[in-house]
């Protein structure tokens, strides 16, 4: 039986998830309002089910999991405890710690009980709408719009838990949750994506616009369906857990939504100092305390600096200065600043947590934001699509149609020779492969992709690390459920990772 830590929730005048003890069903909550009285108001059901996007971005654009996935993709390095960064950073790499309480373990138990309980809160949404006829706008004309709704955040919820961990409950208005059950991921992906197809089927036979409160502004119907195409198409190519599982995608139907998708960038325009929203993700390497990794900018190097870099040990591993024709990275000198990122003359990380953790580098794409609270912080792209759009044309044996969009960042803004069909060569190619050698066009799209598209959503660059077989051996290729609710449901406790051990990457 499911515990009660993922299915309770109080309403009083709004919404409020309450993260409860260990409880049965059967047993008696004298404090819990009456679902029938507390979801008979038509408003606030919509209040119940819209304020599920909230907790949605605060888990992709907040403290936790994005920092800890990007130091597992190493694009982030920090030796500090919190965020989870340093236990994700250890090397050799060591199992997800999933204990009970555990101070550092927010990234793993925050998505799952969010997520969960604004799973839960959707389907008691929807329940009540079915079971009281309710009626929202004037006769009905609102319903709709929170159904459609609805839907699309039960795909957001369900996509995002499979995309994080080895299984998820499906958990929806048709499911009792005394019944609902653990399934594999890849079952939670089929019904997250089951959701996003039920939303734009609504969304394309109605004709609304959302509240401006929900997103952040109002969105239409046309918008609804093709924000559901793309993140559709980010799932279907994320999930992989392996190169095998990523090439075994079916690229046709990736390249049929990520088209259909958005034609503008989608997020939320931050309101200023003490606003709402958060944005904790996008200052993932400004401070002292973290920077960008040497993996994740070491395939531009020319000096051969990576190369030595990783062959050492890791209490071995010095910092070292990249040299390369990327115009992102630097203006040419060694200490110059680049369009993305800049070369600071501090080494962030203490060396005693280990020297690995260091770098001299940082981004400074949203630097003004985190510093202004003001500014567009973006959770999906037109960018991260035409990504996806060549990736599929490469999978599917058109490379040539792949170029434009690989080359228009690369040449326009690296400033770099424009990629071939073949990938790239020459003296000085850019990016190179752990062994030195020229990228192919694949490995050359994955550079430019991760270039281009850093600190956009949590999770994106693990997703595509994960995928492309670019996770160092042992890091967790997925989270476990986290052992408070393996607790309350009596099941043993696990943990994932570590290396030559289950759920690591090889």
């Amino acid at each position: 039986m499911i515990g009660i830590s993922m299915r309770h929730f109080v309403l009083m005048g709004g919404m409020l998830f309450a993260a409860a003890g260990c409880v049965e069903l059967d047993v008696t909550n004298l404090d819990e309002p009456d679902r029938t009285r507390a979801l008979s108001q038509p408003g606030d059901v919509e209040a119940l089910i819209a304020g599920t996007f909230r907790t949605w971005w605060d888990l992709q654009q907040g403290r936790a999991p994005g920092r800890y996935l990007s130091q597992g993709a190493e694009v982030v390095t920090s030796s500090a405890a919190n965020y989870g960064t340093g236990d994700m950073g250890q090397q050799p790499r060591i199992a997800v710690i999933n204990v009970t309480g555990y101070q550092w373990g927010y990234p793993v138990t925050d998505s799952w009980f969010s997520l969960n309980r604004a799973l839960a809160a959707i389907r008691d949404g929807l329940q009540a709408i079915s079971d009281s006829d309710l009626q929202l706008g004037d006769n009905g004309e609102d319903n709709p719009r929170i159904l459609a709704f609805a839907k699309f955040m039960q795909g957001l919820a369900h996509g995002h838990l499979a995309l994080l961990y080895d299984q998820a409950f499906i958990l929806d208005e048709t499911v009792e949750l005394e019944d609902a059950t653990l399934t594999p991921y890849d079952q939670a992906m089929t019904a997250a994506l089951g959701y996003l197809a039920e939303a734009r089927q609504i969304a394309g036979a109605n004709s609304f616009t959302t509240e401006s409160s929900w997103m952040a502004v109002g969105y239409s119907s046309d918008d609804i369906v093709r924000l559901s195409h793309s993140y559709e198409a980010r799932f279907r190519a994320q999930v992989a857990r392996d190169p095998a599982g990523r090439a075994a995608v079916d690229w046709a139907t990736v390249l049929s939504h990520a088209q259909q998708g958005v034609i503008e960038d989608f997020g939320v325009e931050m309101l200023g100092p003490g606003g709402v929203w958060t944005r904790t993700f996008k200052s993932s390497t400004n401070g002292e305390g973290s920077g960008l990794a040497l993996r994740a900018l070491g395939p531009a190097d020319q000096s051969g600096g990576w190369q030595t870099w990783e062959a050492a040990a890791p209490n071995s591993k010095l910092a070292f200065l990249i040299e390369t024709d990327d115009r992102r990275i630097n203006d040419g000198t060694p200490m110059g600043r680049g369009k993305y990122i800049e070369t600071n003359s501090f080494l962030t990380n203490s060396a005693e947590r280990g020297v690995w953790f260091q770098t001299n580098y940082s981004s400074h794409i949203y630097r003004e934001m985190n510093e202004t609270s003001f500014g567009f912080a973006p959770d999906l792209t037109v960018s991260e699509m035409n990504f996806l759009i060549a990736e599929a044309h490469i999978r599917m044996n058109n490379p040539e149609l792949a170029l434009p969009i690989i080359n228009a960042s690369r040449v326009a803004t690296g400033e770099l020779p424009p990629a071939t069909v073949t990938g790239v060569s020459g003296t000085r190619c850019t990016p190179r492969t752990i062994t030195g050698a020229c990228g192919d066009l694949l490995e050359t799209l994955f550079y430019e992709k991760i270039i281009e598209n850093l600190f956009l959503s949590a999770g994106s660059d693990f997703f595509d690390y994960r995928g492309f077989g670019q996770l160092r051996s042992g890091t967790p290729i997925h989270l476990p459920v986290p052992a408070g609710e393996l607790e309350t449901l009596a099941l043993p406790l696990y943990t994932l990772g570590g290396v030559g051990l289950p759920g690591g990457a090889n």
